[in-house]
């Protein structure tokens, strides 16, 4: 028997094992004993399959009619507006939210008002000026004062010019109409006839009355000469004082040029400017040079300021959002001619500037909210101020103009928005209210309210307070309509806004039927006994029960406690119809438990005692085959391949064995094995001698022959295997070379373990608790030499005697 088959009987014992232990599916209830041999079968709803439900909810220890949830959603601007039944400073757009008080906080704005709330201030010298423009902005400006003297359009006209010479150099005046602007220019066609401090000539123009330049200090004229060499310089005659520095001569280069003199007196002053000359003087030769828009202009070196202020109060505090706080302007300015521009806006701790000031009309908007100064309360100034740095020798201008001036800060008030009556179509149990919504707390909030009532227009005496939510738990009493309301918070710098409202009602089925599977105890019925039933039923509600045992044919009403023994010992099903009259009440089945007397007799034959009679069945054949009768053998024969001898294990008496019937045992074993034997890897032999069987298994080295009396014992195979292989393992090689027994240490030993036991299994021999007591009637001993020694004993007649010679000659390979 190998191990796989040995393991089936147990395996089939674990298998009957588990399918008696494993408990019915099915509708059957738990079941325990009551008083006086009845049992009772409870229902507790715990397993929601063992019932038929049709409109009732089942969980542990409770039953009830079904609940049917309902969702009123809000979740976009069409859907609020749709809701609304009332709102107070709250808006629809992209959600709720609070309207926006926002104003602007700057007063005349526009300067419409000729005498307004700004204040002008000029630059510290005058150079940069600051005002209200007639066409209703504030102007912030510099221009140079500047006048033209002659637009040389008509030189020989009103205000003529003549030629004016010295030395041998002459000049000769013409009205030429190669011009810068106007329609014409004085022509000078020059000739320098001699070098020298003494040769200049000109155009000089003097008029019956004298001019008044003291608001002038520079002179600028357009001077084009047709070659190099030549140089020009302006004469004034000043009866006030007397004028230098512009008798300087500046070299002319060809083409037009403008050329600025400087005409502020040495001393004096420039109120009485008799005549002016335009002198030319340079190098010998022949030139035309052509005069043109003479202009008197100041210029000054400035860097000054002006500016327009207003003082504003901000009533209401702001958070600093972006967008709280926002100033809007309108700008337009002229090109920075000569002058470095910067414009500027101030307004409590917040500046910005910009440099150079660009030209043309645009409106700029700046968000002012992060000023920590701004985000209080109080009086402010905003100011705009235009800062011009003169550069350059010509006359310099720039323009300003500054008009629709905001500062907008966001305001928000508190609000509420209240939603139109939700109809639950029946009394219903308002149960929660989800909103959803963007707030920061405590600068803005959302709560949420509600109110109940039997009517379709709130405030009859059917309807309830408001009342807030617990979380989102809604905590008005059931009724059939609901109205709610949001009341929007705010620190006045923002606003919540929320995007979803949703309620849920629930509301119970108007009726349901429960109705348990068929129930027949697993152990033989006698009787029923009786229905408990535990249950609650609020004012409105009912339960009928029933019961049947006919599979549902008919059925015959049950009430608690009711007495069933008149029923038939048949398969039962218990019905229990629930109803409402109000939809948010529900009557409640906690249990129902029906009585039973068992028959007496499952106790005598119950599945419990046949399983205990197969268990032990089943148990004895695997003990029988894992430990199974035996008989010992009366003979171990350990024999050499070649035929011989190794070792012989007996347990039969002395006077029953001889040299003779030892001598005729192994001849019938050796005769059996070389007729059996003559192919490699062949099974266990087995052959009778006499009365007896003769097992033989073949190893490597050796043959092992064993005798039974009787027939042999089951293992005999695995015996016989496992001692040979055990013989390789232990001895290897040596089982082949060898002289003497003791050669090979414990093989009596093993050979007495062997017949001793009657079984032997791999690894015996190293296992001490496995030998058998002390058998004195166990004897071993060695074979028959070759060649035995002249005297010498043929075999060894007692256990652990050694042979004087060796026992079988070594035979080299």
């Amino acid at each position: 028997m190998n191990k796989a088959s040995a393991t089936y009987p147990a395996a089939l014992l674990l298998i009957f094992v588990a399918l008696a232990l494993t408990p019915a599916v099915g509708a059957n209830p738990a079941v325990v004993d009551g008083s006086g041999g009845i049992k009772l079968a409870t229902w507790d709803f715990s397993t929601p399959g063992d019932y038929n439900a049709t409109g009732v909810a089942l969980a542990p220890g409770n039953a009830m009619l079904a609940l049917t949830p309902r969702w009123t959603n809000d979740t976009s601007d069409a859907e609020f507006l749709a809701s609304e039944d009332s709102a107070t400073n709250v808006s629809v757009n992209s959600g709720l939210r609070l309207v926006n008080q926002a104003r602007s906080l700057i007063q005349d704005g526009t300067f419409n008002q000729t005498t307004g709330p700004w204040t002008y201030t000029n630059g510290s010298t005058g150079q940069v000026l600051s005002a209200r423009d007639p066409g209703g902005s504030a102007r912030l400006w510099h221009l140079t004062p500047r006048v033209q003297f002659d637009s040389m359009d008509n030189v020989f006209g009103t205000h003529p010019w003549t030629s004016v010479s010295n030395g041998k150099s002459t000049s000769t005046l013409s009205q030429s109409t190669f011009r810068t602007e106007g329609s014409g220019s004085l022509r000078d066609d020059v000739t320098i006839g001699q070098q020298g401090g003494g040769n200049w000539v000109g155009a000089i123009r003097d008029d019956p009355v004298t001019w008044n330049w003291s608001a002038y200090n520079r002179l600028g004229v357009w001077i084009n000469v047709n070659a190099t060499g030549l140089a020009a310089s302006i004469l004034v005659y000043n009866l006030g004082g007397q004028n230098w520095v512009s008798w300087i001569p500046q070299s002319l280069s060809p083409g037009w040029r403008r050329y600025i003199f400087d005409i502020s007196p040495s001393f004096g002053t420039n109120n009485q400017i008799d005549q002016v000359e335009v002198g030319f003087l340079g190098s010998l030769g022949k030139y035309t040079a052509r005069v043109d828009d003479l202009v008197l202009f100041n210029y000054t070196a400035f860097d000054e300021t002006a500016s327009v202020t207003q003082t504003f109060m901000k009533p209401d505090p702001t958070n600093g959002s972006p967008g709280t706080l926002s100033l809007q302007f309108d700008v337009s300015a002229t090109p920075s001619v000569n002058v470095v521009s910067y414009l500027k806006v101030s307004v409590g701790g917040f500046a910005w500037s910009e440099s150079p000031v660009a030209a043309g009309a645009r409106t700029l908007s700046i968000d002012a909210s992060g000023d920590p100064a701004l985000q209080g309360t109080g009086s402010f100034n905003l100011t705009f101020s235009l800062e011009l740095i003169r550069i350059g020798t010509q006359e310099a201008s720039m323009s300003a103009w500054i008009d629709n001036i905001t500062l907008i800060a966001r305001e928000y008030h508190g609000g509420s928005f209240t939603g139109i009556p939700i109809d639950a179509g029946s009394t219903a149990l308002w149960r929660a209210t989800d909103v959803q919504s963007q707030s920061n707390p405590p600068a803005t909030s959302v709560a949420a309210e509600t109110r109940t009532g039997n009517s379709p227009l709130p405030g009859d005496s059917s309807w309830t307070p408001w009342q807030t939510l617990a979380g989102s738990q809604i905590a008005s009493p059931p009724n059939r309509f609901l109205q709610w309301r949001l009341s929007l918070g705010t620190d006045g710098a923002g606003t919540p806004v929320v995007t979803r409202l949703s309620v849920r009602a629930e509301t119970y089925a108007l009726a349901g039927v429960l109705r348990t599977a068929p129930f027949l105890p697993g152990e033989a019925l006698l009787a029923w006994v009786s229905l408990h039933v535990t249950d609650t039923r609020p004012l409105g509600t009912s339960i009928l029960y029933e019961v049947s045992v006919d599979g549902g044919a008919t059925w015959a009403q049950a009430a608690d406690g009711q007495d069933l023994s008149g029923l038939t010992a048949s398969p039962i099903v218990i019905r229990a119809t629930m109803s409402t009259g109000n939809t948010s009440v529900s009557p409640t089945i906690r249990s129902l438990t029906l009585g039973y007397r068992p028959s007496a007799w499952p106790a005598f034959l119950s599945p419990w005692t046949a399983l205990l009679v197969l268990g032990l069945a089943v148990a004895g054949y695997v003990g029988w085959k894992r430990f199974p009768w035996r008989s010992s053998p009366d003979d171990l024969f350990l024999i050499g391949l070649d035929g011989r001898l190794l070792m012989h294990t007996t347990a039969r008496p002395t006077g029953e064995m001889d040299d003779d019937i030892l001598a005729g045992m192994l001849t019938a074993i050796t005769m059996f094995v070389r007729d059996a034997f003559k192919e490699e890897h062949e099974e266990l032999k087995r052959f009778e001698f006499g009365n007896r069987n003769v097992a033989v298994e073949r190893g490597q080295h050796v043959y092992l022959a064993a005798i039974y009396p009787g027939g042999l014992p089951v293992d005999a195979t695995r015996s016989l295997n496992d001692f040979i292989s055990d013989l390789g393992e232990r001895y290897g090689e040596m089982l082949a070379y060898w002289y003497y027994v003791d050669d090979l240490p414990g093989l009596r030993e093993m050979m007495t373990q062997f017949a001793g036991r009657g079984r032997y299994r791999r690894g015996d021999w190293r296992r001490a608790w496995r030998m058998p007591r002390r058998r004195p009637d166990l004897r071993s001993w060695g074979g028959i030499p070759d060649n035995p020694p002249t005297g010498g004993p043929a075999s060894s007649r007692f256990e652990g005697e050694r042979a004087e010679a060796p026992l079988v000659s070594i035979k080299r390979p």
